[in-house]
């Protein structure tokens, strides 16, 4: 059997490890010139930065890829303090677990409770394909009170505190789930768990050398690599596809597995196969991002990853929702300094969401976040080197649709069984892996997606 995917992100890598593992002959076909989609790194000079992902969660989830795929998980470094947020005034800041106001009390119950989620996901629904019929499964059933299907984040996080500092800590994370705490199922509270329950680490020399590592993996073990080839067409005879094509030139197999933007591979097939503008209109898209990369001389008073909610986070949100731009005034953001892990390092990477789909214009931007990270951090910032990113380039380099950073929001009408299929559902050999299946946003999630596509290839 020869397996075709179209892609190399942590997904098309993850899979083409996993199915090579078991002798199958893989071929990746990838549009960049290098490897790991979103998770690639920057060089800028003497600089180099994680282009996406900087949160290492749910270690479980990596330790059964590695061991299934006979491979090591890459060295972890604890990140400590795990976070810190600024929230409103400067004088409002915390640490990690440093929860104010007696409410230490209700956190031990809240991590209980979404920590019976964590368990129950991990040991029921995350490593398989989720079925409607799924969400009746009597371990729900009998968790009703723990397991609020039906509530957001944020109503959710408000049955156990009242503190707005507290509720912006535990709500930020569905940012990194490609929604808010206001459209984000409550289902998704046990990544808080992943954070306060089991801690944030961070792999040695960055993402960039995780993507590496499963580079060289995956050619260990005859995987071949086609890079600057970007598909353009796939050719479906009989409700098979025979071919994907890239320039003129077809490049056949017996399976073929997008790890491309979803909507732009829907987008190459023949008409009567796609699932068309309409299905693509109603989806809600997760935002897009403004990317900063700064690399810098001195020291910066920060640690690893920083929040800063800026005014009213409800006002980014609502123009995140409403496809406008977020005011100057009123926005939230979110910085990663690899130097508080790993000392030497002198890169930061700032995000801010955004609006997909709507252009931007980053030195606006730039030097507004840029003066409020100084006053924030105590510290005179000195850029010797900058790039910026955005919703364009997102688009230019991952076909994205509308630039959209992460793919699909996890609302409650795209959770699970309601995310587009894993395989079409019209077309034999055809499958997707990455954000925009099943389970969805984030490194741990779509090496789990890898994990079940694989799973059903091999089975088929």
């Amino acid at each position: 059997m020869k397996i075709t995917i179209i892609g190399s992100g942590i997904g098309g890598l993850s899979l083409a490890l996993y199915l090579s593992n078991r002798g199958i002959e893989v071929t990746v076909l990838e549009k960049l010139p290098e490897p790991g989609g979103r998770a690639r790194t920057l060089r800028l000079g003497e600089y180099t930065f994680d282009m996406g992902p900087s949160w290492y969660l749910m270690p479980e989830v990596f330790q059964e890829f590695y061991k299934r795929v006979g491979e090591s998980p890459p060295e972890l470094m604890e990140v400590d303090p795990m976070f810190t947020l600024y929230s409103g005034e400067l004088g409002s800041r915390g640490e990690g677990r440093d929860f104010r106001h007696g409410e230490l009390n209700q956190l031990k119950e809240y991590l209980d409770d979404v920590g019976e989620i964590y368990r129950l996901s991990l040991e029921k629904f995350l490593f398989r394909e989720l079925k409607v019929l799924d969400l009746m499964d009597p371990a729900i059933l009998r968790n009703l009170n723990r397991f609020p299907l039906l509530s957001t984040l944020d109503q959710f996080n408000r049955k156990y505190f009242r503190d707005d500092f507290t509720l912006k800590a535990l709500g930020f994370s569905s940012v990194f789930l490609g929604g808010t705490p206001f459209n984000t199922p409550a289902l998704y509270s046990m990544v808080n768990y992943a954070i306060y329950g089991g801690g944030v680490y961070y792999p040695k020399g960055g993402f960039g050398q995780m993507v590496e590592s499963l580079h060289r993996a995956c050619l260990k073990r005859g995987v071949e690599f086609h890079f600057n080839t970007e598909v353009d067409g796939i050719d479906v005879k009989d409700g098979k596809v025979r071919a994907v094509r890239s320039g003129g030139k077809r490049w056949e197999g017996d399976v073929f597995v997008f790890n491309a933007d979803y909507r732009f591979a829907d987008s190459l097939l023949p008409y009567e196969y796609q699932l068309g503008e309409g299905y693509w209109s109603r989806r809600k898209l997760a935002p897009s991002g403004l990317l900063l990369y700064l690399g810098v001389e001195g020291e910066v008073n920060l640690g690893h990853h920083t929040i800063v909610v800026k005014g009213d986070w409800t006002r980014h949100f609502r123009a995140l929702e409403r496809s406008y731009l977020p005011e100057l005034d009123h926005t939230s953001y979110y910085v990663s300094y690899r130097g508080a892990t790993e000392r030497g390092l002198r890169d930061l990477v700032v995000l801010v969401p955004m609006t997909p789909g709507v252009g931007v214009e980053p030195k606006v931007y730039y030097d507004a976040l840029l003066r409020d990270l100084e006053v924030k951090s105590g510290s005179k910032i000195q850029v010797k080197v900058s790039k910026f990113y955005g919703p364009g380039d997102f688009q230019r380099d991952y076909n994205a649709f509308k630039g959209t950073a992460f793919g699909l929001a996890h609302t409650l009408d795209q959770t699970g069984p309601f995310r587009p299929p894993l395989k079409h559902r019209r077309i034999e050999n055809l499958y997707f892996v990455g954000q925009y299946t099943q389970p969805g946003i984030g490194v741990p999630m779509v090496t789990l997606s890898a994990m079940i596509v694989g799973d059903k290839i091999l089975s088929s």
